[in-house]
């Protein structure tokens, strides 16, 4: 311990040296007070100060003292305006000023520090250096596609309020196996052990299981159970007879019956009635016959689907756990599910047009959501 005359030593050590020394007096016993300063660990000049301060206020430490100015740490070498100024500049500027590194960035706002330093104080308002989000690349046409789509659906829909009754609704795919490969627990000299290696499925045999498929819709207050249906296709493409029999007739049907207010937002894919053709198709004509409120998403673009968010939950919980067939694959799937939380879903569908709006701004690219 440093027996410097401006260090602050904690409180019970003061009351230690006060106590031995009121103890000794009170006695009369006869004691040298630089044997019990060295006892305590401090110097002569502190060891009288600390006796010399005979009352309550100074037995704390200096950071707790009302009776001592701090005098602790220097000071700050980025004031708070100079915070607000990096603040501002990052949410003004976007991309070009966020790719700047931490020495960069003090550079263009004339800061005289380190860029170790601006990194530091950044961190105080929870700034970091992460990879980039990565966004698949939109073509032109595409583009304007998706503005103009945007543009439509937010001049007709602009409050969170009026995006409460969609019910977003999706399909997934869940592999059976691991993808890619899987981190294990192995020492030195493991490395082609039997229990060290990861034997990949026969997917010649297993064509049929190598994945599981399932339905769910999302809205505000609302979370359907996940629902696993079978397909021919070796892709999991959905056809129009698999969605009438296996997920209209059987589940969006029992919510019309009990008259639920609600409009189903579907991609547009030819399995769902969508996609170019004009054609009556079974699906169009049991929608028709049932007075099912829908509409489909814009092409490409599931930053447009709340549901799309909340398929990466139960994708991160699967990917923790080992599952070699189909039943462990669809109870993993369920369990992962259940994790969606109602509160995250509803963020996400009052979300709605923010996102519309991130995409009228960004020309149509695609968005961070």
């Amino acid at each position: 311990m440093s027996d410097l005359t401006g260090h602050a030593f904690d409180t019970p050590r003061k009351a230690r040296i006060k106590g031995a020394a009121d103890f000794m007096n009170h006695k009369g016993l006869p004691y040298f007070h630089t044997e019990l300063f060295r006892f305590n660990g401090v110097s002569k000049t502190r060891g009288w100060a600390i006796l010399s301060q005979d009352n309550e206020l100074f037995d704390r430490q200096h950071h707790n003292n009302e009776g001592v100015s701090k005098q602790r740490g220097r000071p700050s070498v980025l004031s708070p305006k100079d915070l607000e100024r990096c603040d501002r500049f990052l949410q003004d500027f976007g991309w070009s000023a966020r790719s700047l590194t931490w020495a960069q960035l003090a550079e263009e706002l004339d800061l005289d520090v380190s860029g170790q330093t601006l990194r530091i104080h950044m961190g105080s308002m929870h700034y970091h250096k992460c990879i980039a989000c990565s966004k698949g690349w939109v073509s032109g046409n595409l583009a304007s596609k998706r503005k103009d789509w945007a543009k439509v659906m937010l001049e007709r829909y602009p409050e969170c309020s009026q995006w409460r009754r969609v019910r977003f609704s999706d399909e997934v795919h869940w592999s059976v196996g691991p993808e890619g490969k899987v981190r294990i627990i192995r020492k030195p000299g493991e490395r082609y052990c039997a229990d060290c290696i990861q034997h990949t499925l026969n997917r010649d045999d297993e064509k049929a299981n190598q994945r599981q498929h399932s339905w769910a819709a999302v809205g505000y207050d609302f979370k359907s159970d996940l629902n696993f249906h079978t397909t021919k296709s070796c892709n999991g493409k959905m056809s129009l007879q698999v969605y009438r029999d296996q997920i209209l007739e059987p589940i969006v049907k029992p919510w019309l019956q009990r008259g639920d207010d609600f409009v189903l937002e579907e991609d547009n894919d030819s399995g769902h009635g969508g996609g170019a053709t004009k054609k009556r198709n079974i699906v169009k004509i049991w929608k028709e016959q049932n007075k099912l409120e829908h509409y489909f998403n814009c092409a490409q673009s599931p930053d447009l689907a709340p549901i799309e968010n909340c398929w990466r939950p139960p994708k991160q919980f699967m990917s923790r756990f080992p599952h070699w067939d189909e039943f462990e694959t669809r109870e993993l799937a369920l369990e992962g599910w259940q994790k969606v939380s109602q509160h995250f879903i509803n963020e996400q569908v009052d979300s709605m047009p923010r996102r519309l709006q991130d995409v009228v701004d960004l020309d149509g690219q695609m968005t961070g959501w």
